[in-house]
């Protein structure tokens, strides 16, 4: 990974939980607010920033986090939903490109996105409706097309028509917004989630949580 040596590496996570391992493993860490931990990793500098759940909660907290502070890249690391067999549970992928799926206008029952609405445009740095991530991939890991909903899908209507309106890979609740605060911001960045369940009607019985968040942070300590 090409770093600038002076400015640290911004994590982002919207819980706690899902870099607490990231955080246990800092050297020097110290708080330097609530949602914000500063420390070395890998001898590199790091900054780890709790942003919250939802496009709200991380669009502010990661927006007045580059507005005060300086970073030569943000990654955000976490859990994800998968749509397809071909990213299993356990599975580690990079988000490339991603959109406010449930976002829009309902026109007499049909939903239009913001892009299909003509209320978004390439300045507002969205392309066919999504958001992408213009910066070289930093692993090997399997890229992915994501989707960010308002509300996690839990029943098999409403799977199918984000299925087949999007195709997407992976589902998440904050990714749209971490990356279009980072392309507004000018800043690079990069996305890594961890599978812990397929979205399907909700059987919590079935997800690996804590296992995910053992993989994903392992993969962002090996990358860096």
């Amino acid at each position: 990974m090409d770093i600038i040596k002076h400015h640290p590496i911004l994590i982002v996570s919207a819980t706690e939980a899902e870099c607490m391992p990231t955080l246990q493993k800092m050297a020097a860490s110290r708080a330097v607010s609530s949602r914000l931990f500063a420390g070395t990793l890998q001898e590199c500098p790091i900054e780890v920033l709790i942003g919250g759940i939802g496009v709200v909660a991380i669009a502010f907290h990661l927006t007045q986090a580059l507005m005060q502070r300086s970073y030569s890249r943000v990654i955000s690391i976490g859990i994800a939903g998968s749509y397809t067999d071909d990213i299993p549970v356990g599975e580690i992928v990079q988000i490339v490109e991603d959109c406010f799926a449930d976002l829009g206008i309902d026109d007499n029952g049909k939903f239009l996105n913001l892009y299909d609405a003509g209320l978004t445009n390439v300045n507002d740095n969205f392309s066919g409706g999504f958001i992408t991530n213009p910066s070289p991939t930093l692993s090997s890991h399997p890229l992915a097309r994501a989707i960010t909903v308002q509300t996690a899908s839990g029943n098999q209507q409403r799977i199918d028509e984000l299925a087949n309106r999007y195709h997407p890979q992976v589902e998440t609740m904050e990714n749209a917004a971490f990356f279009y605060v980072c392309r507004m911001m000018n800043v690079p960045f990069a996305s890594f989630r961890s599978i812990s369940n397929k979205v399907e009607p909700r059987n919590r019985k079935s997800w690996q949580v804590t296992e995910a968040i053992e993989r994903v942070n392992t993969a962002i300590n090996a990358l860096l």
